[in-house]
This record gives structure tokens, sequence and C-alpha cells, in this order.
């Protein structure tokens, strides 16, 4: 017996902050597995001295893949077989598509990480996304969907994507996007945003993202108009504008250096412009509205913000912030570490930990780190296609292209590239306890700071899982005393056959995949096997 490869072992922290000195946290990061243990014992399981554990204890953390009989070939054959799953099942089935209006802006923020755009001149720049590109583009997402591939939703994003005068194309769009039944969102800088009041009324949009990056002159001096003209003001308006039109609004704050020191007169500023208020009110009354329908919305959208610290990986600032200084900034201003939690971008995953520790669903086993290694697609103005955001308008790392005669989009062989760049296949990742929790990081950052996508890119993701885990299992301890607080996935593995497993790692069907995995646990949700 050993302890598993996969295991990591954190201090429990109390709501009060304070290490709970007696017990301690073992996650599995293969199974998922979340277990509190005594300090004691924790010792004893570190050093390998299983005998002198209670049999009770032994047994449990055995079942759940704490302790392990495999060696560490066969803990790796269990991390690429629930990463094969994951792949066949789900990593092939959806299509993200995110589109370019134009690549034009309004704005000429400093850190922008698009400013390559500007060298290429202005009728380069101002050019929108032609009629015959927009039906070439819709005839190809029909033919995914012919093939029973999700065609669900279409985010719209930039450049800026709802300049006021791009409301022709965007409409377009917005048409065929309602033609396929394909929800909408926009990422937006929301200036031009009250030019939309009346397409807003008529296509149903589910969220945007708008940025400030602190109030009035700071937020000027950062989101700054071409035209010199001040921007805080009427961003604000138009958000709420968007929010009386049901529309929710997830403010995003990049910080940096400049600005760290300003959220807190942010959070007083919407808290005085009454959008907080405005929030508890709402949500109270969907709470209301959905005792009796679960699906019951308010007429006033959600309002939610969120602070995101902007780093040199793709040298946007002079220097480095990590999310650890924004979210010990928060602390500092008095608001809770939980509350710091839900309004940090990078420590949002408390959410997801609060939900897996309800014991309804197992940890997820995702081998790829967002949607660039699955199924997203961005379409620029010229109907190139890119991986990924962070490469929009860079031309040798476009992967395809949408071709206007067919209607269908070309695919290059990047494109392959980007899709297997999982963690069952980078060497530092797959043995790694974070394989399913980092994932490897971005795969653009990590081509821009090394120059090959595969490397991996960790950042802070360790350190906000360990303090952030730790927090949440603390808390929900205390309050439940429960000491298996999640699923465990080793138990679902442990009732493959060997022919199963040999099945899930050699077939090409998708049904058959899930079958097996459904069958012994593994899967609830019912796929369309894409043809």
């Amino acid at each position: 017996m050993k302890v598993s490869s996969y295991e990591i072992i954190l201090p429990l922290v109390g709501k009060d902050g304070k290490e709970i000195s007696d017990y301690r946290l073992l996650v599995n990061g293969l199974y998922g597995a979340y277990d509190i243990v005594a300090k004691d014992d924790c010792e004893k399981i570190a050093a390998g001295k299983f005998a002198e554990l209670p049999l009770a204890l032994l047994e449990r953390l055995m079942l759940r893949g704490h302790i392990t009989r495999k060696n560490e070939s066969e803990e790796l054959a269990d991390m690429k077989l629930l990463a094969r799953i994951n792949k066949k099942v789900y990593g092939g089935s959806g299509i993200g598509l995110i589109i370019l209006p134009t690549y034009d802006c309004n704005f000429r923020c400093p850190y922008c990480f698009e400013q390559h755009r500007l060298n290429k001149g202005q009728d380069w720049l101002s050019r929108t996304m032609s009629d015959k590109i927009i039906e070439a583009v819709f005839s190809g997402l029909k033919n995914y969907k012919s093939r029973d591939y999700d065609v669900d939703h279409c985010t719209f994003y930039g450049g800026e994507p709802l300049l006021a005068k791009n409301l022709p194309v965007v409409r377009k769009i917005a048409e065929h996007c309602r033609e396929l039944n394909m929800n909408m969102s926009a990422i937006t800088n929301g200036y031009d945003l009250d030019a939309y009041r009346e397409f807003f009324k008529e296509f149903k949009f589910d969220m945007l993202q708008i940025t400030v990056d602190g109030v009035g002159e700071v937020n000027d001096r950062r989101r700054v108009h071409k035209d010199g003209v001040g921007t805080y003001e009427k961003i604000l308006a138009n958000v709420e504008l968007a929010l009386e039109l049901g529309i929710r609004v997830s403010l995003r704050v990049n910080i940096g250096l400049e600005n760290i020191h300003g959220m807190k007169d942010l959070i007083d500023d919407l808290k005085a412009r009454g959008f907080i208020d405005k929030e508890k009110e709402r949500a109270a009354e969907e709470k209301s509205l959905r005792e009796a329908d679960p699906k019951a919305k308010t007429k006033r959208g959600k309002f939610n913000y969120y602070f995101k610290a902007a780093t040199n990986d793709f040298k946007h600032e002079k220097a480095t912030l990590r999310e650890k200084d924004v979210l010990d900034e928060l602390i500092k201003y008095g608001l809770s570490t939980e509350e710091a939690f839900d309004h940090e971008s990078q420590y949002s995953i408390a959410d997801n930990l609060k939900s897996l520790l309800q014991k309804k669903n197992f940890s997820p086993f995702a081998p790829n780190f967002c949607g660039a290694e699955r199924g997203m697609m961005v379409v620029d103005p010229f109907g190139k296609i890119f991986p990924c955001w962070d490469f929009v308008g860079i031309d040798n790392k476009a992967v395809g292209f949408t071709d206007i005669k067919t209607g269908r989009f070309l695919w290059g062989f990047d494109k392959a590239k980007w899709k297997t760049r999982t963690v069952d296949i980078m060497e530092k990742c797959k043995t790694c306890p974070y394989c399913f929790i980092c994932r490897g990081g971005c795969a653009s950052r990590a081509e821009y700071n090394t120059g090959n996508c595969f490397h991996e890119d960790c950042g802070e993701s360790k350190e906000i899982f360990n303090l952030v885990a730790s927090m949440v299992a603390g808390a929900h301890w205390q309050e439940h005393r429960a000491e298996e607080l999640s699923l465990s996935l080793a138990g679902p593995l442990s009732r493959l056959t060997e022919k199963e497993r040999e099945i899930i790692m050699t077939t090409k069907s998708q049904k058959e995949i899930f079958n097996i995995a459904k069958a012994v646990g593994v899967m609830q949700e019912k796929v369309q096997e894409n043809s």
C-alpha cells in the first residue's frame, strides 16, 4: 500500500480564518475525493504507517483512493482513462462560437492585448463582416448542427463588437442566431450600448461583460476613448440600461499597480449608485418567484462585479500583480474572505467547491483548460478562424477559415494541435496531483511565455486552490461534521473490467464509451454520437 501519487494534504481552516489544528484535509486530485482526518492519523498516513490507522478509516481511505495498492503506472492509467472519457464524450460535441463583427474599437486602452491591430491601417481596422461571410459562417454551423453537435451559443467579441455603427451587421448575425435558437452574449466596453436599446428589446441576450477600471478619472486613464472624452459615467449609465432591459451584467475590473488602491472607492460608488442594493432586492424577488416556478426570472437583470489582476504575461503591465495581491487588498478593505472570494476572478472556484461538497456530482475530470482546447472557434471579420481570442488578428495563429463558396469551415493542421493539448499527454502535468484542477493552465499564456503551447502554465492555480479548498472544506466541516465530504471516482473506476477499460481506450464510438461509463456510474447525462 502507498499514499496515492495524486494526493494533496492541506490544513483545515475554519470560518474565523484560523487553522483547525487537530484536523487535516485530504484531497485526491485524480478521483476528486475530499476527506477530513485527524492530524495524528494524517501524520501516520504521510509516513506510510497504515497498520497504525483505525481499520474503518483505512478501509474508507482505500475505497476512496487516498491510499492505494496501485503503482504509479496503474494510477496514471486511471488518469488517462478518465481524460479519454471526458474528451470523447464532451470534448468534441460542442461548438463555442465567438464572432468579431469588426476589429475596430472606440477605445485605446493602454493594456489591450490587441494593440497589434492598430498597425494594419484604418481601412483594415474598420472593415465589418460581410453578408457573404455571415451566410457562410452560419451555413457551416448548420452543417455541424445536422451532425448533432451542440451549437447553442454565440458570443460577440472585438475590437468593440457593439459600436453604434456596427448595429446593422450585429443585427444580421443576431437574426441568424435566433434562427438556430442560439443564446447570445457579448464582451463589450459598454460605451455605445444606448444605441442598442431597441435591439435588445428584440433580441434576447443572456449576458454582457462590461469593464470599468476604477471611479471617474482613474477609469478614464485606463479605459481611454479614442476621442479623449471621459468614459466612466456613460459606461455605468449603460450598465443600468442593460439591467433595466433584463440583461445580466458582469462588471469586470482589470487591476494593475495604478488602480489597485482604488477598489474600495469603486465598490463604494457602485453602492452609492444603487447597484448593490438593487441586486439584493432582485435576488430576493427571484428567490420568492422560484418557490412557485424554478425557472422564474426577474424583469431586472442580475448584476455582479469582479476584480482580475492584469499581469504582464502578455506584456500588458509594466509590473506584475498576483491574484493573491488583489484578494488581500479586498480583505484589507473590510470584505470577509468569503466575500472577497466572490469578487476576485480566480478565487470564484469557491462556488464550484461548495457545489462539489453537496455530493450530487463527481469532481470534474476535464483534461483541457478551456474552450480553446475543445470546440471554441473565434471567427474574425474576414472569416479567419482562431482557436483563442488572445490570438485574434495574428495571421499565423489562425487555424482555419470560412469558405464562402462551400459554406463550410476549412481547417489547418494547427487545429489538431490545440485539440490535443490535454494534461494526459503533457509530461509534467499527467502525474501532477493538480492535473484535473489546474488542467495545464492557459495555452495562450504558455505560448506567449515559453514559445510552446504544450508547456504547462500553472500560474497561481495551486496556491489559489489550496487556500480556497482549505477554507471551503473547513467551513463545511464545522457546519456538518461530516468526514467524507465528496463523492469519489475511485469507486466507479473499480467496477470497470479490463475488457471495458480496453474498449474505452481504443474505440472510436462516443456512445460506446458513454454507455460503459454510465453503467458503472461515472456518467449521468445522455449524449448523442457525432458522425
